[in-house]
């Protein structure tokens, strides 16, 4: 524990924090150092949030290192202060920027140019002095070195002032080094966002003319009526541009994508100045010769010292120039990020710290812990969740009901990824509440059975699929098909009998009704096993109720992921012949050689698939993207059945006539029930059928997820729960 972030230090902080490239921000505990001599504590009031925030949580520069808590405009009140600071007291409105440390002896530091010293720490993300990481402001609390702290004038409002200090400086220090900052000076701002109306603000409050350069005609009129730009250019509009040549002085360029510079350029008169302050990711093309021709230059300029910072907030006071933002809670952080990525914001999300920070462990309140999801019931639990439509999972506490009389308990071992799940942490069929534990293909061992279970004794292998409720007294009940029981209770994100929410596998312990549990074989390994309990019984089901069992039939199989793996098995084991269609020729040798098929489409071979028009007894379709059905259709003989087991998003294209023709059939099939379940698991032992499965650990699984979306996966990820779930 020596050197965990919460116990690095002695004073427990409390943030929200990134753990890996998704950047999703979840809750965070860590640790500050203790208020040094030199140094200055304060209570975190508002950070706004930069883009270089949402380039640092997903590494987007190749330098994070997680976890990582973002922010780097930060702004509160001094609550203590060391034996030898002599500009701060307690009670102070402050700030912190981009840096917390420089060497202090170079020449850029005695030049007051901090931001420039080749040892200059970053406020979040960089290594401090005694080798302990450093935190930005989307935290509690804040200790910084008080050379590097800013004193914020009681007349700047603290929320619309601490986009100062990254965006307001980062125009501010150009204007002046650049000597754009001379009234009546004629400059560009290219771009509107959180820099672009900054420099704006600063420029008109130095007396200086303003044409703002957009791609956007619809931000002309806030550019002139609210921030007062003298004049607006559509930087694609070829009349507008031409008639603008040669008239500035200079241009603040703030703009992080990839864009041209020669018009830009040509914008400049005699001795013009591009500044570029924004930070593209990748090479901008720029050509010698305008620049040669009018002895003008393009710079670059990157924040500013911390003397030039207080200058700037000084001056900002004076001239009343605020950041316009968009005040969010903490918990809104991920989605404001989002809106980020897409420019959504005018101008600049800031957090509200102070009043929507709220620490995981609160002060134990009988009203508030009755119905959460940890204390709902008895039994502690343990598994990650996902807590938003970003669909990045985390560690999640959680409770579960005690075993009741009918109910079996048993060690969650492992649990396999369905592409499902994946649709269901991003709610992409619209019917998800947050927070979800995600898993339905869930193996393990008994543990305890309720005093009426019948099936099942401790120490069971055993596994829950997709469901864990029904109503028993439907006619779909009566007649084993509790999947399609119109009161069917989902394994995860569903509400029970109770009225308490479901909660998956992705977890330590389970519970369910001894009527939902699956006995697995001894013979069967569970690891390979867990996905039978949904790709398995997905294309069993249909298999046997469409007649498609019988031996000797031809049967195609559309796609060669998890369900269509599985489907060539049990179609094997079966006798039936084996084609399988796809839209990748690679996969040709690993369906042919290792899963035994028969024979191999390209489905967009049309040779290929001419010459097999016709021969296909049925079709087991799992494909869940949008395909044509047309040329699938042709595949069969009279009488032949395409039955869909994937599910696509969006309508696909049914035409009557080629059903109408051949007598064919278009059907569906939604997993199985109970008892044809536990049918189709002792007929996968009988033939040694499992899935082929890449295991991972838990805290793999957001990387699974990606890779899932890519069909990166040969051909079922199952999480080493056992080994690998570790609580917080």
């Amino acid at each position: 524990m020596a050197m965990s972030p919460e116990n690095e230090h002695p004073v427990k902080a409390f943030g929200w924090a990134a753990r890996d490239f998704s950047g999703h921000l979840s809750p965070f505990k860590f640790s500050r150092r203790i208020t040094g001599e030199k140094d200055v504590t304060f209570k975190v009031l508002y950070c706004g949030i930069c883009h270089s925030d949402l380039h640092n949580i997903k590494n987007e520069w190749g330098i994070t290192s997680y976890p990582v808590v973002p922010g780097h405009e930060i702004v509160g009140v001094v609550t203590e202060v060391g034996t030898k600071v002599t500009k701060f007291k307690v009670g102070d409105k402050v700030g912190v920027g981009c840096m917390v440390g420089s060497c202090h002896s170079c020449a850029n530091c005695k030049d007051h140019l901090e931001n420039y010293c080749p040892e200059m720490m970053l406020t979040y993300g960089a290594k401090y002095y005694d080798g302990t990481t450093t935190y930005g402001g989307y935290s509690d609390i804040m200790v910084s070195d008080e050379h590097f702290v800013i004193k914020i004038p009681d007349n700047v409002p603290l929320d619309g002032g601490a986009p100062l200090l990254c965006a307001g400086i980062t125009v501010y220090s150009p204007l002046k080094y650049y000597e754009l900052d001379k009234v009546g000076t004629h400059l560009g701002v290219v771009g509107l966002g959180g820099l672009g109306h900054m420099a704006v603000k600063f420029a008109k409050a130095m007396g200086l003319k303003v044409t703002v350069i957009s791609t956007s005609p619809n931000k002309k009129k806030e550019a002139m009526d609210h921030l007062g730009a003298d004049a607006f250019l559509v930087s694609r509009n070829t009349e507008e541009m031409e008639h603008a040549m040669g008239t500035m002085d200079g241009i603040i360029d703030t703009v992080s994508a990839v864009h041209a510079l020669l018009p830009l350029i040509g914008l400049l008169k005699t001795n013009g100045k591009l500044v570029m302050v924004g930070a593209p990711e990748k090479p901008l093309e720029l050509l010698a010769f305008p620049l040669l021709m009018g002895r003008k230059m393009v710079g670059g300029s990157c924040i500013g010292g911390i003397k030039e910072t207080q200058e700037m907030i000084d001056f900002a006071a004076k001239h009343n120039i605020v950041a316009d933002i968009e005040l969010i809670s903490m918990d809104y952080v991920n989605t404001a990020m989002e809106r980020l990525l897409k420019a959504d914001v005018k101008y600049r999300f800031v957090i509200d710290i102070a009043n929507s920070l709220k620490p995981y462990l609160k002060p134990f309140k009988l009203s508030d812990m009755a119905m959460s999801p940890e204390n709902e019931h008895p039994v502690r639990a343990f598994g990650w969740a996902a807590t938003d439509s970003s669909g990045h999972l985390s560690p999640f506490k959680f409770s579960r009901r005690a075993t009741g009389e009918k109910d079996v308990s048993f060690k969650v071992l492992y649990c396999g990824i369905c592409h499902s799940d994946l649709h269901n942490v991003k709610n992409e069929w619209g019917i998800t509440s947050y927070p979800v534990v995600p898993g339905h293909e869930i193996v393990g061992v008994v543990t305890e059975v309720g005093t009426k279970v019948t099936k099942f004794k401790v120490g069971d292998k055993v596994g829950v699929g997709c469901m864990v409720g029904s109503c028993h007294s439907c006619a779909n009940c009566k007649d084993h098909l509790e999947n399609y029981c119109p009161e069917m209770t989902l394994t995860y994100g569903a509400k029970y009998y109770d009225g308490t929410t479901t909660y998956g596998g992705y977890s330590d312990i389970m519970v369910s009704d001894e009527h939902f549990v699956i006995k697995i074989p001894d013979n069967m390994p569970l690891d390979g096993g867990a996905p039978l309990l949904c790709a398995g019984i997905t294309v069993y089901s249909p298999l046997k109720y469409y007649g498609l069992d019988k031996v000797g039939m031809h049967l195609g199989v559309v796609g060669l992921g998890g369900l269509g793996h599985m489907a060539v098995k049990f179609a094997k084991a079966m006798g039936l012949k084996v084609t399988v269609i796809s839209t990748s020729p690679n996969k040709k040798k690993e369906a042919v050689d290792h899963l035994g098929a028969d024979a191999f489409l390209v489905s967009h071979n049309t040779e290929e698939m001419e010459l097999a028009m016709g021969t296909m007894d049925g079709i087991i379709d799992t494909v869940s993207a949008v395909h044509a059905l047309l040329p699938l259709i042709g595949l069969l003989k009279t009488n032949g059945k395409l039955v869909m087991v994937g599910a696509p998003e969006k309508p696909l294209e049914l035409l009557a006539f080629p059903l109408l023709m051949g007598r064919k059939m278009v059907g569906g099939s939604g997993i199985g029930g109970m008892e044809e379940t536990q049918e189709m698991i002792d007929f996968a032992a009988k033939h040694n059928i499992v899935a082929d499965i890449e295991l991972i650990p838990m805290d793999y699984v957001n990387t699974a997820m990606e890779r899932l979306l890519k069909a990166d996966v040969k051909y079922r990820f199952v999480i080493d729960i056992a080994n690998s779930l570790k609580p917080f």
